[in-house]
């Protein structure tokens, strides 16, 4: 069983049902075959007990995909009889089974299809609205003053959201490097809405033929520029692993045994500036850190 994602929660509803030539049909039949089931409860209005059991399959197919097999399944969760359910589905034309065993009906599925158009063009129009208003305030921020757009540019706007899969984000970026667009050969160029929307530019500007797309910080970026910059500065504040070491040392013998650690080169050409410290301070000398070396491994 597969469910029909379905946001709308209603579907129509014929009032004449009950005068289909289909479903007085069955309405007969069971009338006629009562004594064939064991529902006491249900057996003096049996055809009306059918007429609620189709709507509760039709109900059932359209938030639901249904397979023959699942038949048993959804008696039990109908709490009916399987042979009842198999009836209504099977005997009077009502419903039809596909090849691949999935149970229709033609009213359901022109339900679904305008159901999911429905749903789509809800969708649509959704988008539409949430690209128009980062559109005005993006503009707004840059322009100072909000785009009065015509039918045909909305329309233009639409396309390249339907091409430019990330277009909402980059509008920022976009009418930002508009508003700084200038052209050495028209030095009148005064840019705006209507210019943006017209003859490709749009997506000129976007490639590169105009340059490339200019960003201003956001207020949010700025703040976040400066939190990494501060954590970076913090860091370079702290002191490194060797200047922890070289603060523990406290003899010439601990800090000539501490450089040479560092080194596999008895000449020592070239020393750490860290280490120059600690030469410094115990007035240790190259020469010396050499012989040390030499007794070493003597």
């Amino acid at each position: 069983m597969k469910k029909n994602k379905l946001k709308q929660l209603y579907f129509p509803h014929d009032i004449f049902t009950d005068k289909d030539e289909k479903i007085i049909k069955m309405f007969y039949y069971f009338r006629k075959h009562i004594d064939d089931f064991s529902l006491d409860f249900i057996k003096d209005n049996f055809f009306l007990a059918s007429f609620g059991l189709f709507w509760e399959i039709v109900q059932y197919l359209h938030r639901n995909e249904l397979t023959a097999e699942e038949i048993p399944m959804l008696a039990d969760e109908l709490r009916t009889d399987e042979k009842f359910v198999r009836l209504i589905i099977e005997k009077f034309n009502l419903f039809r089974i596909e090849d691949n065993g999935v149970i229709v009906s033609d009213r359901i599925l022109e339900n679904l299809k305008k159901i999911k158009e429905k749903s789509e063009k809800n969708k649509n129009s959704a988008q539409v609205r949430w690209l128009l208003a980062a559109f005005n305030k993006s503009y707004i921020e840059f322009f100072g003053e909000e785009p009065i757009l015509e039918r045909s540019e909305i329309e233009v706007l639409k396309k390249y959201n339907e091409k430019i899969e990330n277009l909402k984000e980059l509008l920022p970026d976009i009418l930002y490097s508009l508003k700084e667009l200038k052209f050495d050969t028209d030095i009148k160029f005064v840019p705006n809405a209507h210019w943006l929307l017209k003859e490709n530019n749009l997506a000129k500007l976007i490639d590169g033929t105009y340059g490339k797309l200019k960003h201003k910080a956001t207020e949010k970026e700025i703040k976040e520029k400066q939190r990494k910059e501060a954590e970076a500065e913090a860091k370079r504040q702290e002191p490194s692993e060797i200047e922890i070491k070289m603060s523990e040392i406290q003899t010439r013998e601990e800090a000539i045994e501490f450089i040479k650690e560092f080194y596999t080169d008895k000449k020592l050409q070239y020393i750490h500036p860290a280490h120059k410290k600690l030469l410094k301070k115990f007035d240790i000398t190259i020469k010396e850190l050499e012989e040390f070396e030499a007794k070493k491994n003597a």
